[in-house]
């Protein structure tokens, strides 16, 4: 799958009408290089355009572009296994010329919803998570394999996460856990941007909020809440439990947990430390960091490394002094003692 985006200066993208040329310009020589342009989903608003084709190579299908029209695309990313189905959906509705469109007629944009679930719990309940799934599927959502050990659900609309993100929190079985704490990042964005993932801009961010909000907290990206159209997320519903953060505190999230995440095993990383990496003083970083996530740097960074323990002891990766130290605890005492306080168990309870 390939991107087409306008560039900067550009009062926008080409024309539907334009599109729709290349397209069949495309179409016409494609054989020549073993290439079959398959569909095509089109954003007027974000100036972007994507193409799915099957063909040996990148520089084949690149090929057919500069021969046809000369219309070359930003990016091309190859698809594994199930992703298109999982994040596109099994069906899709194309006109005669090859544009996708949603049921009602309208423009597919090809632009997906992310829901990223995080959940905390001492120890694995598979109905649990069985409880989460049920509840994608009532919202029309897709769970999506994303690698790591959250739940993922991909949707085709923003007010189906919203809701979806909405209903998982008011679970009375899933709330009435005892220590178990969900939390609940959205984002959205095309299948292909500017790295060799699919929707691996989205999947990330979704992923980071995760990292920043709270107990039964959902945060969701602006693009989200421009999705919904002012219908679903205004300011006199947003609150503590459904939050939506600015572009400018996006740029910080990704900033704050990539630095957390590149130095948590190191037992000699601090505050200090996070406040040169990200370029801020410690009063600011104090500041937007406690605005963000409701702590200070210190407790988001011992919790990032809590988390990660917690997660690990369940997997069974190592003993428990193994892990203190992979988390960057120096001290395997100090690890257990700071785990009971955080989870109410020993990690010895956690590995059961």
């Amino acid at each position: 799958m390939d991107l087409h985006k306008a560039s900067e200066g550009d009062e926008g993208i080409l024309s539907i009408e334009e599109i729709k040329r290349c397209h069949m310009a495309d179409v016409k020589i494609q054989a020549k290089y073993g290439v079959r342009f398959i569909q095509y989903w089109i954003n007027s608003e974000a100036g972007m355009f994507f193409c799915l084709m099957e063909g040996p190579d990148k520089e084949s299908c690149m090929a057919v572009h500069e021969e046809a029209h000369g219309n070359m695309a930003c990016n091309i990313i190859e698809l594994q296994g199930g992703d298109y189905n999982a994040y596109m959906g099994n069906e899709s509705n194309k006109n005669e010329f090859d544009l996708v469109e949603n049921p009602d007629g309208t423009l597919d944009t090809g632009f997906r919803v992310i829901l990223m679930v995080d959940v905390i719990a001492p120890a694995n309940d598979q109905n649990l998570y069985d409880q989460i799934k049920s509840t994608f599927k009532k919202f029309e959502g897709r769970e999506a394999n994303h690698g790591g050990d959250r739940i993922m659900c991909v949707f085709n609309f923003s007010s189906q996460a919203i809701e979806c993100a909405k209903a998982i929190l008011a679970e009375s079985e899933i709330l009435n856990k005892e220590g178990v704490e969900v939390r609940i990042g959205i984002s959205a964005g095309g299948p292909v941007s500017d790295g060799s993932e699919f929707f691996g801009n989205s999947i990330k961010l979704a992923n980071k909020l995760c990292d920043i909000a709270q107990s039964n907290q959902i945060i969701a990206s602006t693009e989200v809440k421009e999705l919904t159209k002012g219908t679903l997320i205004t300011p006199d519903n947003e609150n503590s439990v459904l939050r939506i953060i600015t572009p400018v505190d996006e740029k910080f999230v990704n900033a704050l947990v990539e630095a957390v995440e590149s130095m948590e095993s190191n037992s000699t990383f601090s505050v200090e430390s996070l406040s040169k990496s990200i370029g801020m003083s410690k009063a600011q970083l104090y500041r937007k960091t406690t605005s963000l996530t409701g702590h200070s740097p210190n407790y988001f960074i011992q919790e990032q490394r809590l988390k990660k323990a917690l997660k690990l002891i369940k997997k069974k990766t190592g003993n428990i002094a193994e892990i203190a130290f992979e988390v960057g605890f120096s001290s395997p005492s100090y690890f257990t003692k700071s785990f009971q306080n955080r989870f109410g168990i020993l990690p010895t309870q956690a590995q059961r």
